[in-house]
């Protein structure tokens, strides 16, 4: 049997290296970022604003990747609504909006700082320059 210790948030975290106190710290602020989303409401912003926790940072701008594709789907499906195919773009836009959601979610519960699918990657690119004072 091997001695080796399982891969930490530190070990498989992408982007900054994260202490398991930063982690512990910003676990609430990161799970609120995708509870509220899932209420519209941006409170991703608030540790965009601090900037004081690598963990939380790194969900809020996962989330706020997440809402700049569900706004960005909505207005293309609200111009599509004139050739009738508006509406089942915005049920997908839905579709993967909760799915991305949830499955932050439960990254930021399990304390691990992973990429949402498809767009997860992107925010790491974009916003790679919001980092921690």
């Amino acid at each position: 049997m091997s001695d080796q210790v399982p891969p930490t948030i530190v070990d498989s975290a992408p982007g900054p290296s994260m202490s398991p106190g930063d982690v512990k710290d910003g676990k609430v602020f990161a799970i609120l970022c995708y509870v509220l989303n899932f209420l519209s409401i941006p409170f991703w912003l608030l540790p965009l604003i601090m900037r004081n926790n690598d963990f939380a940072l790194y969900h809020a701008k996962q989330c706020l990747m997440l809402w700049l594709f569900a706004v960005i789907g909505y207005a293309v499906a609200g111009v599509l609504l004139i050739i009738c195919i508006g509406p089942f773009i915005a049920l997908g836009v839905f579709i993967a909006s909760l799915a991305f959601n949830i499955i932050g979610l439960i990254n930021a519960i399990n304390e691990r700082a992973l990429p949402l699918p498809i767009i997860g990657t992107y925010a790491e690119q974009w916003f790679a320059g919001i980092k921690k004072v």
